[in-house]
């Protein structure tokens, strides 16, 4: 019984492998409308869908990747264009830097036929308006009471002792020691110029009903024997009016300016 069963069951097997085949044979036979076989269409709508995908993800990496290589190579264009820029940026501010020197030395030398360039290499932080070390010394053929300039030929101190080999000693303008023969340029009011330890000096011993206006220009007189005369110092701020005589601050020009460079007068004259 289980033999005739088996061998019913081997005749069903091999007649639906004969219904297939037909199936196929016939389905490859026929054509549709778009001139492929039934068996092509249904082959092809069970792989369309990974193709598809296949295709997406394909198409994907290679965006991806030209996406980077775009990026990079424009980063590396980016980063070289920054390095020329920040290249012409300093030559730039190189040769601005030769122009000003350019400059400032040859409105010395309207003024002054010998003078040195000297550096500020120190200043004295707990009083940084009474005086600041430069570093040329008695080797620079540098003495005492020599006058000091900045870059616009505006006047900032003098000469002091200490001076060794290397470095000397300036004393400025706006220290409580110092003391400068002044006038007032619109007016030629002279007085001798003081000052306080700070930015600004006093103009002393002017006659309290003497005309003297806020912005007024300070120059030297050249009476003190020291510095010469017609070296502007600075301008008047402040008028305060007395019994008598009137006190007048003035604010010193190098106060405003960077005291990195001075110039020392060598002048006899």
């Amino acid at each position: 019984m289980f033999q005739r069963e088996s061998q019913k069951e081997q005749k069903i097997t091999v007649l639906v492998l004969v219904l297939f085949l037909n199936l196929f044979l016939m389905s490859s036979s026929i054509i549709l409308k778009n001139k492929r076989s039934l068996f092509q269409n249904i082959i092809s709508s069970f792989a369309s869908p990974f193709q598809i995908g296949f295709q997406k993800t394909i198409d994907f990496i290679s965006f991806e990747l030209k996406h980077y290589v775009f990026l990079k190579n424009t980063f590396d264009k980016y980063y070289d264009l920054k390095k020329r820029i920040t290249k012409l940026k300093y030559e730039n501010y190189i040769l601005r830097k030769k122009i000003e020197g350019l400059d400032f030395l040859k409105s010395v030398e309207k003024k002054f036929d010998s003078f040195i360039v000297a550096e500020v290499i120190s200043v004295d932080n707990s009083i940084p308006f009474n005086s600041v070390m430069i570093n040329k010394g008695s080797k620079d053929g540098i003495k005492k009471n020599m006058v000091i300039l900045n870059k616009k030929v505006e006047l900032v101190g003098k000469i002091v002792e200490p001076i060794t080999w290397f470095t000397s000693k300036v004393r400025l303008v706006t220290s409580n020691i110092s003391g400068v023969g002044a006038y007032i340029k619109d007016n030629k009011l002279e007085g001798l110029l003081t000052g306080n330890n700070n930015k600004l000096c006093n103009f002393n011993y002017l006659i309290e009903t003497m005309p003297v206006k806020v912005d007024d220009l300070v120059i030297t007189s050249g009476t003190d024997k020291i510095f010469p005369p017609y070296i502007t110092i600075g301008k008047v701020v402040k008028i305060t009016k007395g019994h008598l005589i009137q006190e007048v601050y003035v604010k010193p020009f190098f106060i405003e300016e960077s005291i990195k460079q001075l110039i020392i007068i060598k002048d006899e004259k």
